[in-house]
């Protein structure tokens, strides 16, 4: 349980994000965020003629890259950039990776990794940090991320944190004052919502919309779901060690509570959902509530969806027993240079330049990215296009949750993936919770057998 200082920390948080996000419809209108005035002036000139391939996944192109960004950074620099797309997802983006580098001949300079893939391939890569030092103005929390066994793996390019998303005018419409703060008011607001707007004539409209599809989408937001309802972090650290942490009971209940949502208050196809698609039904109008990541502000301010001005977002519900926490998992892209890049110099001038202060404020401003310098989050041109940006810091601070990837280390694919598999089966109804909690702890038991100090209490 929190103290009572905590629970008014968390209240107050909670406030201030419905409160500074209030954006008329008229301003959303406008065309968003500023212009780059001045491009990074600190960029090498000697290399020209020099050529770099970047790797990426192909699962968010139009979110990761921007093609006239490159074009700029070729322009500046005189060095050219190829991108090579590999994986439909982030889970098979890292399993090719992984073949490229074991294989030995890897495709890439640059690689954009997801941030639970730093202890993955740590192996792997160049150590940024004679280049970038600690990553000084960087958040805390993200130079820690990246920085494995005093090797500084890679560098932050954008972080993003999972929040709720609420219609405004529908919530005014059913007469609640304010979003839902735990998951019993967040059920109860998508059925009066869900019921009501298919009494009007949207049979296919639903409460809530999530990620169910068997991916890292949804151990994200399983674990949502568990650690804001006392059901444990899966894997933990502590003096004694890294053992597994997983209260048995409250799993079950919260795996048996999510398989309930599936065809009542969010649709059946959801468990075949990643974000982009609760993205399209939500900018539809389709749904009173979504869980997705700050991206998907810019995108429903957007001329093609049909809530721009109506939306509003806020921390992820805590779970329904007093003091308990919220729990809105930290993501985002770093970028890293493989070990075997033949230009080394080339793809470290491509790190610095994106990562910039210049590139970051209007990839913030324009496309939605939460900046990995805190400065930024005070920004008026990045604030005018994001307002729950002003908060957003906090709740980086307050109420995020990593994933277990530094207690798994190499072992974090396995373990997300015997997670997510688990998970799924029983929000399909293939399994039941009980059994679905069973089957992650022996397979969180036999993935993490060979690590010298896990032991299971």
């Amino acid at each position: 349980m929190r103290s009572s200082p905590q629970r008014l920390a968390t209240a107050l948080l909670f406030s201030a994000l419905v409160c500074a996000f209030n954006p008329s419809r008229e301003g959303a209108a406008q065309a968003p965020g500023p212009t780059i005035a001045e491009w990074p002036t600190t960029l090498r000139t000697d290399l020209r003629g020099s050529s770099l391939t970047v790797v990426l996944p192909e699962n968010a192109p139009d979110r990761m890259w921007d093609d006239a960004l490159i074009a700029k950074f070729a322009e500046l620099t005189g060095i050219k950039v190829a991108v090579i797309r590999p994986g439909n997802d982030t889970t098979a983006a890292l399993a090719k990776y992984l073949r490229d580098f074991r294989s030995g001949v890897p495709q890439g300079d640059v690689y954009a990794i997801d941030i639970v893939w730093p202890g993955i391939l740590s192996d792997y890569a160049e150590d940024l940090k004679p280049a970038f030092g600690g990553l000084p103005g960087v958040l805390p929390l993200l130079a820690k991320n990246d920085t494995v066994r005093g090797t500084l793996v890679a560098v932050p390019y954008f972080v993003e944190i999972s929040l709720l998303y609420y219609r405004k005018d529908l919530l005014e419409r059913y007469h609640f004052e304010d979003p839902p703060r735990t998951w019993g008011e967040l059920e109860e607001q998508s059925r009066r919502i869900q019921d009501g707007e298919r009494a009007r004539g949207n049979a296919k409209f639903w409460g809530f919309l999530w990620q169910g599809a068997a991916s890292e989408a949804l151990t994200c937001n399983a674990l949502e779901w568990q650690v804001s309802q006392d059901g444990g972090l899966l894997l933990k650290s502590d003096a004694a060690g890294n053992s597994i942490d997983l209260n048995r009971d409250r799993a079950v209940a919260i795996l048996s509570r999510a398989r309930g949502w599936v065809g009542t208050i969010s649709p059946p196809e959801v468990t075949g959902q990643l974000e982009d698609d609760s993205l399209t039904l939500w900018k539809r109008g389709g749904a009173a509530f979504m869980r997705n990541w700050p991206y998907a502000y810019q995108e429903s301010m957007g001329s093609d969806s049909s809530v721009a001005g109506l939306v509003g977002v806020t921390v992820l519900p805590a779970g329904d027993e007093a003091g308990a926490p919220h729990a809105d998992t930290i993501g985002g892209f770093q970028l890293m240079v493989s070990k075997r890049s033949k230009n080394k110099p080339g793809a470290i001038e491509l790190i610095r330049f994106l990562t910039s202060p210049e590139i970051q404020r209007v990839n913030a401003a324009t496309r939605g990215y939460a900046p990995t310098i805190p400065e930024l989050y005070g920004d008026p041109a990045v604030l005018k296009s994001n307002p729950f940006f002003a908060v957003l810091k906090q709740v980086l601070l307050e109420s995020a949750v990593i994933r277990p990837s530094t207690v798994s280390g190499a072992r974090y694919d396995a373990v997300s993936r015997a997670y997510f598999t688990a998970v799924h089966k029983t929000l399909e109804g293939q399994i039941s919770a009980s059994r679905g909690v069973a089957e992650i702890e022996v397979q969180l038991r036999r993935i993490m057998a060979k690590q010298a100090d896990f032991a299971v209490r």
